[in-house]
């Protein structure tokens, strides 16, 4: 994957200037990896980014059915974090997606509303590792920091938003397609019987579009090169997908 299509415009300096402005209804720090096998990067992206050091007894749990959760599990307590003994309580909560198309290899962090590039120094050279060794993957994992699991509750409408700004929401009881101009072109996004997918968008490698429909409060689906963000509204969930 060409990173200069991948996040072209998108950051500046990774750790001190944010593309998408804060938001208020944004507040968990997430890293999204795409890799068939996250247990090699993840310990590794979450001590370059600091994301362990947080004040609290680090622990780890899996939200759901992760086709690595053995591997992931052990990888993260050779590096120094605990298996929690009640979910509800971890300070690092991991979930996974998988995509309806193999995606390019790749990893970027939101933090409170603000997508950084995190590829310089050391992480480059895994970006470029990443890439070389690992081959287009369906696999989606994302690492959820203080994030607090809560039941899953379907949601009642969608925000969507446009450099950290919300543009547009409305209701999922009424099946509809909206078209948003973004950054890069059109964002084609379905309603279709409460649920909520992206259909076309112009950004290059598509992985939105490839993200299965939507339709828990909480759950999002990012366009990064477009700087375009959906939301199913209502109780904060971790289970977010990026593309």
């Amino acid at each position: 994957m060409d990173r200069r299509d991948f996040f072209k415009t998108i950051f500046a300096s990774p750790l001190l200037t944010p593309l998408l402005l804060a938001s208020p209804f944004f507040s968990n720090d997430e890293l999204f990896l795409i890799a068939d096998r996250p247990e090699i990067y993840l310990p590794v992206l979450l001590e370059e980014l600091g994301m362990g050091n947080i004040g609290f007894v680090r622990s780890s749990f899996s939200l759901n059915a992760h086709p690595r959760k053995k591997a992931l599990s052990q990888a993260l307590k050779t590096s120094g974090w605990t298996q929690a003994s009640q979910p509800q309580r971890a300070d690092l909560t991991l979930s996974f997606r998988s995509l309806q198309h193999p995606s390019p290899p790749s990893f970027t962090r939101v933090s409170s509303g603000q997508i950084w590039d995190v590829r310089t120094k050391k992480l480059l050279s895994l970006w470029r590792e990443l890439n070389k060794k690992n081959p287009p993957s369906p696999c989606l994992t994302v690492a959820s920091l203080q994030t607090k699991q809560t039941a899953s509750v379907l949601g009642n409408s969608a925000r969507f938003c446009l450099d950290g700004r919300v543009i547009e929401e409305v209701s999922l009881k009424k099946d509809r397609i909206k078209t948003f101009r973004a950054k890069h072109g059109n964002v084609n996004v379905k309603i279709e019987q409460g649920k909520v997918s992206v259909l076309s968008s112009s950004c290059r490698h598509k992985i939105c579009c490839s993200v299965p429909p939507v339709c828990f409060t909480g759950e999002r689906i990012v366009c990064a090169p477009n700087h375009f963000l959906l939301e199913i509204k209502g109780p904060r969930l971790v289970d977010t997908v990026i593309g």
